[in-house]
């Protein structure tokens, strides 16, 4: 069942009516607009009248409104808002209409936001490309005597895989999908896709769910280079088995658009590890790394950002990875309280309070070690090899980076000479994006080798770190031909070569 996804728009004409047990609830002619990630639900009369004072700013939240369209769909519309209501006056009388909004459609069964799920599939774009199961085999017959040449395609049925995430108590499966079409005279049509199946033992509601999902997506964003929202979501209703078809507005809502394989960054067959360990290992650190790998990976799916924006924002990203995952202290709390205790005495009685407290706010996190400390960290995780494709060079963190991102913190004019101009800082941002996923691809278990023959590979980002450090190579040694992708030479008769 494939029927309504989530970019696409669909109108749902129809009755309404609210799930209200012991009574019977007034049902109202409507139309439930899907557009653009939101719900607009636009009633012909109100379910709650307005009465007594009304002063414009009153909130007001229905958890689940049920309908049946014109053509017999079954629809419930969740967490729905009011955004308006209209009182007209004319020759029939007094009229209200009333205006909703809500980012949750569910189409197939009448359910509420308590309503749990046995499983949910996510059907995401790219992810057939990126599981590397074709299941098809092409035979070509040669021509004979008796025969003309010919072709055979089989096409096989893959069956999923299946990995348990112990720590979850669930199961998440990878399964492939086909849709033929055709006459079979004059045309015939096979596309392929490809699903993220999550089962959980025991049921679960949607928000547990799309919890799991963003993390599962996460790891698939860093590994292959793009981001891999869902563009259709279905369910089984635990308690009925009914299957429903789920629209949501999804935090991360990019789908992939790549059409190729060489267009990602590492394809699951080139991580030279057990696909099913790493997710594993992800799903069990994820928590630790939740709010970092949200910034990391919107800052990596984001498009024409202000370059400073763009370039402060990957540089708290890499702070965060740091800060998540390294105490990054000098010493331990306990060695450090008596120097706070030492430190905060030592303040003058004179200084007036609201400077004390500044001077005991820099105290307290006076352990804390400094953000040129916190990068050379990070990098040092990384092998030399990968640090030297990644950063250039000899592969260790560029001290204009952090001039730069001081500069830009603290707008100290003493540095202002030393900060990166605009073309120096697009080249760092471009390191910076691939530093961060390789940081993220080691944490997860994905072998730095696999990480270091992706950089060697036609996706963009790959390509680019290479012109970087072809440059860079050629402005050290303008002999060299590091980098070069041909040679034309010229041969004539005078000079032959």
């Amino acid at each position: 069942m494939a029927r309504h996804a989530i970019p696409d728009s669909v109108d749902f004409v129809g009755e309404w009516f609210l799930p209200i047990e012991g009574e019977n609830s007034k049902q109202i002619p409507g139309t439930l607009s899907w557009s653009s990630g939101r719900a607009l639900l636009q009633l012909n009369d109100a379910f709650i009248p307005l009465r007594g004072p009304f002063f414009g700013d009153e909130e007001h939240h229905y958890q689940a409104i049920h309908g049946t369209t014109t053509n017999n769909n079954i629809v419930s519309v969740l967490r729905a808002l009011r955004t308006g209501t209209h009182i007209n006056f004319g020759q029939a009388g007094f009229r209200e209409s009333e205006r909703l909004i809500s980012s949750w459609v569910i189409v197939g069964a009448h359910v509420a936001p308590q309503t749990r799920y046995s499983e949910i599939r996510f059907r995401i774009p790219g992810l057939q490309i990126w599981l590397g199961r074709s299941g098809v085999r092409q035979t070509i017959l040669p021509k004979t005597e008796n025969s003309p040449a010919g072709v055979i395609y089989q096409i096989d049925g893959l069956a999923e895989e299946t990995t348990s995430i112990p720590c979850l108590n669930m199961a998440i499966g990878w399964g492939i999908d086909r849709n033929f079409s055709g006459d079979l005279i004059t045309d015939i049509t096979v596309k392929t896709s490809a699903c993220l199946r999550i089962k959980p033992h025991e049921p679960q509601n949607i928000d547990w769910f799309l919890t799991q999902l963003s993390k599962a997506s996460t790891l698939l964003a860093f590994i292959s280079g793009t981001p891999m929202a869902p563009d259709h979501v279905s369910a089984i209703v635990a308690d009925t088995g009914q299957e429903v078809e789920i629209l949501v507005a999804l935090r991360e809502a990019k789908c992939c658009t790549f059409s190729r394989e060489w267009d990602f960054f590492m394809l699951r067959p080139d991580m030279v590890s057990d696909m099913a360990d790493i997710f594993i290992r992800w799903f069990e650190i994820y928590d630790s790394i939740a709010m970092p790998s949200q910034l990391a990976l919107s800052v990596l799916s984001s498009e024409k950002l202000w370059l400073h924006v763009e370039f402060l924002s990957l540089m708290q990203a890499l702070e965060g990875f740091h800060r998540a995952t390294t105490p990054g202290l000098y010493v331990t709390e306990e060695q450090y309280e008596p120097i706070h205790q030492a430190l905060s005495n030592a303040i003058p009685k004179f200084v007036r309070k609201d400077h004390r407290e500044a001077l005991k706010s820099r105290i307290r996190y006076g352990n804390e070690v400094s953000l040129r400390k916190r990068l050379d960290a990070l990098v040092s995780r990384l092998e030399l090899p990968l640090r030297k494709r990644i950063l250039g060079g000899n592969g260790s963190m560029p001290r204009s980076w952090v001039v730069t991102r001081n500069y830009y913190t603290h707008w100290d004019e003493a540095s202002r000479a030393s900060t990166l101009d605009g073309p120096d800082m697009h080249r760092a941002a471009a390191r910076m994006k691939t530093l961060l996923r390789a940081l993220y691809l080691d944490l997860a278990g994905v072998p730095q080798s696999a990480i270091e023959n992706s950089l060697k590979n036609a996706c963009k980002e790959s390509q680019y770190l290479i012109q970087l450090n072809s440059a860079e190579m050629r402005k050290k040694n303008p002999e060299s031909e590091y980098g070069v992708m041909m040679r034309v030479d010229v041969k004539d008769a005078e000079s032959p070569q």
